[in-house]
């Protein structure tokens, strides 16, 4: 494993193991999934461009660092669901929320590669994502249902702070949500960046090299 833990594995076990206590768990009751979790978030990393998530050309994973713990918590939480185990993934998700202040629920499969930065009060709810797409939240973002219908996302999508996807509205290709956006039942949105709110929509086209400068991403 290339995975580096900062200070050290034990030192963030140790730290999971006081923080699952909060919920009812013992570590134990984890330890079968750690291996898979850190592998997870070792290739999910490794894609990565912001600086706390590398060391020395390395992925890393620090203890303090509360957007890395928010990523770690989502796989921990979904791998129990996986499993079969629903209560013990609601008792991670609840521990999720009270860590980070972000809903990230086990059922909805986020894609391999996605990203929160500073994500407090940011809830992503059933959308449905394609494993190819890539997924960037900020604070205070939201993907939900309007009328219970759910967005998919089939490309890139990078969410500002305080923007919104809901509804009917299909992503493909890059697509920006800029700062404040709140789309409801947008239907297509293909490389373009997104301003205002629905039903007053501004969307400017979006070539491959703007996205390129903002991904979160390597290539």
């Amino acid at each position: 494993m290339s995975l580096r833990i900062e200070p050290s594995r034990q030192a963030f076990e140790d730290y999971l193991k006081v923080q699952l206590q909060i919920v009812g768990l013992e570590i134990g009751s984890v330890q079968g999934a750690l291996a898979d979790v850190y592998a997870r978030i070792e290739r999910q990393f490794a894609r990565i461009r912001n600086k706390y998530f590398s060391s020395n050309g390395a992925p890393v994973l620090r203890v303090a660092n509360n957007a890395q713990y928010t990523i770690f918590l989502y796989h921990l939480s979904r791998a129990a669901f996986v499993a079969g185990d629903r209560e013990k993934a609601d008792r991670i998700y609840s521990l999720l929320r009270i860590a980070s202040g972000v809903d990230l629920y086990y059922e909805v499969e986020l894609p391999d590669l996605w990203f929160c930065d500073h994500p407090l009060g940011t809830v992503v709810g059933r959308g449905k994502f394609d494993r190819s797409a890539s997924l960037v939240i900020s604070q205070n973002c939201n993907i939900g249902n309007n009328r219970q219908t759910y967005p998919e996302i089939k490309g890139n999508l990078y969410m500002y702070p305080n923007s919104s996807l809901l509804g009917q509205a299909r992503v493909e290709g890059n697509v920006v949500l800029g700062n404040g956006a709140c789309t409801i039942d947008a239907g297509l949105l293909k490389d373009c960046i997104v301003f205002g709110r629905s039903p007053d929509l501004t969307i400017k086209p979006l070539s491959a090299a703007q996205f390129a400068e903002i991904t979160a991403f390597t290539a």
